[in-house]
């Protein structure tokens, strides 16, 4: 009988390819090079025991066509720190340790369990699995684990998350399958940090080009080791990567682990979010997760045959004061605006209601968010400045933060205008031309400027380092004293203790009083999908991982 779904993902396939074509060859990716076998056949799966039957350890949950405005702009784990090119990491590459799903304490993945930890907290010895394939064929071993840390490490790539990892200071591997890390200084967080893409382990057979030492010191370009050719041991195998179009990924026949639900996944780009949503309801996708308009959201809730799951928040929004230039080098100035902002109506005009008020730059499921934000809610801009001061405000278009990025720019450029000490313009530009104008900070660079947040590692820390530690990010000018408490909330042994959670408070103290960011709101995360989508509620936690393998379609 012919497999209607098989047929359906088939034409969307064609028809991706239709349009391929017709913009020129030239525009698809990895065409010239050597192709992956990705052919997939029903296989034992390794970890099979001799009275567990075959037809369990293979995928036969048919196809998944899956719609996203969030596309991927790599495949390199070295090159990566942005929520879509990760999401598409986490389906088809693994770390050492991650986040089961619904979890927020890291397990053992390609470790054999977790590691053994040295009395003075700097050395982690794994022992890795013994069943691991690359979908190259080669077998993994502790080289490869040393290689791809190091080679995150030395590409120092800008777009890169390379800096999670600068805290390690040497890696051993004293046989195949034994590897012993040791960092510089102890890291209560360093376990979850491995478990972000920037871990993927990858082969170190020459598939990927890695620099000899840091690209800082050998003067080379770090673009130079880019490889966009993914060969990794998750639980896909890349079929075909139209850059902005489409990515097809089929089911790992070596996976070492269990298999997906599904044997296929094709994940369709839209340019827009009006599209997504036709697409979902027109029936062309089973799926459509991130990014829809709020209002469109709204309407797809009350559709009858479309079902809405809700996951949890760690996702935020803010904004970035520049303290280097006028006129947020006065912290009057920063929090003047601070008070001026109302949560609440961002969230209702908006957001339509999917979303929580923020009042500290850790998120509020964490033990150690502090609302001390709050402060800002009473006050009245004219309470820290006695004339109204010229602001400009940039926002990037709505191509990488969704559609909302426009209409919140322009509502908070109401809220500073509706109280009197603020005449405020708003500005736009592209997403990469953004990113190269608005930070580092500097005197040369945006005054003031909306950014999100999604999380990476699961921890407070994530929240806090990147943004206020010396050699942060946003190249906020940093403190010995902010550095200090940094360093001593990473250096404590139990992550949930008192202690942690004292210097937490301490650190968001000082960053309310300075105010250089301004937390805004939690993004509630939601997932449409048409009737008979199943899995969703499983992969909709904090980590925010859409975790293909888990989500299967009927026919």
């Amino acid at each position: 009988m012919l497999n209607t779904r098989h047929l359906r993902f088939a034409v969307v396939a064609i028809v991706l390819g239709m349009i391929t074509a017709a913009c020129g060859a030239d525009e698809t990716t990895d065409d010239d090079a050597d192709p992956v076998d990705t052919d997939v056949e029903d296989t034992d799966d390794v970890d099979d025991t001799d009275d567990e039957p075959e037809e369990e350890d293979t995928a036969d949950g048919g196809d998944l066509i899956v719609g996203t405005t969030d596309a991927p702009t790599a495949l390199d784990p070295a090159v990566v720190y942005d929520t879509n090119s990760s999401q598409a990491l986490f389906n088809v590459g693994e770390t050492l340790v991650g986040f089961p799903p619904g979890e927020t304490e890291v397990a053992p993945f390609l470790a054999a369990d977790l590691p053994e930890i040295s009395d003075d907290g700097l050395t982690y010895t794994f022992e890795l699995r013994d069943d691991v394939v690359f979908s190259n064929g080669k077998e993994m071993t502790s080289e490869d684990v040393k290689f791809s840390l190091e080679r995150a490490i030395n590409m120092e790539h800008p777009q890169g998350a390379g800096f999670l990892l600068a805290g390690i200071e040497e890696i051993e591997t004293p046989d195949e399958l034994t590897v012993e890390i040791t960092l510089s200084e102890p890291n209560i967080t360093f376990l979850s940090r491995l478990a972000y893409t920037v871990g993927t382990i990858l082969p170190s057979d020459g598939h990927y080009p890695a620099p000899d030492g840091p690209v800082s010191e050998t003067g080379e370009d770090p673009d130079d080791f880019r490889q966009e050719e993914f060969v990794g041991t998750g639980r896909y195998l890349v079929e075909d990567f139209r850059e902005g179009e489409s990515m097809t990924l089929v089911a790992n026949p070596d996976y070492h682990g269990e298999a997906p639900v599904n044997d296929r996944v094709l994940v369709q780009f839209f340019d827009t979010s009006s599209q997504l949503r036709l697409a979902l309801e027109g029936g062309e996708i089973d799926v459509a997760f991130r990014d829809l308009a709020p209002d469109e959201q709204a309407d797809l809730a009350a559709t009858e045959g479309i079902q809405v799951v809700q996951g949890e928040g760690a996702a935020i929004r803010y904004v970035v004061l520049n303290p280097t230039v006028e006129p947020f080098d006065d912290p009057d100035v920063r929090r003047a605006f601070a008070a001026a902002m109302d949560r609440e109506r961002l969230i209702e005009n908006v957001f339509q209601g999917f979303g929580e008020p923020l009042h500290s730059m850790i998120a509020s499921g964490f033990a150690q968010y502090e609302p001390l934000f709050e402060q800002y809610d009473d006050a009245e801009p004219s309470d820290f400045i006695d004339e109204p001061v010229e602001v400009t405000l940039w926002h990037e278009t709505g191509d990488h933060y969704g559609p909302t990025e426009p209409s919140m720019a322009e509502e908070i450029r109401r809220m500073l205008d509706e109280s009197g000490m603020f005449e405020v313009q708003t500005n736009t530009s592209e997403w990469a031309q953004f990113v190269e104008e608005a930070f580092p900070v500097s005197e040369d660079t945006y005054p003031a400027f909306l950014l999100g947040w999604y999380p990476s590692y699961f921890d407070a820390d994530y929240y806090i380092e990147p943004f206020y530690g010396s050699g942060g990010f946003l190249g906020l000018p940093g403190s010995d004293e902010m550095d200090d408490l940094i360093a001593a909330q990473q250096q404590v042994d139990d992550p949930d203790s008192a202690e942690r959670a004292e210097i937490f408070a301490e650190i968001q103290e000082i960053a309310v009083d300075e105010a250089p960011l301004i937390p805004l709101l939690e993004e509630t995360p939601v997932v449409f999908a048409r009737e008979g989508v199943e899995g969703l509620e499983q992969t909709m936690d904090v980590m925010q991982i859409f975790r293909y393998w888990l989500v299967s379609a009927d026919g």
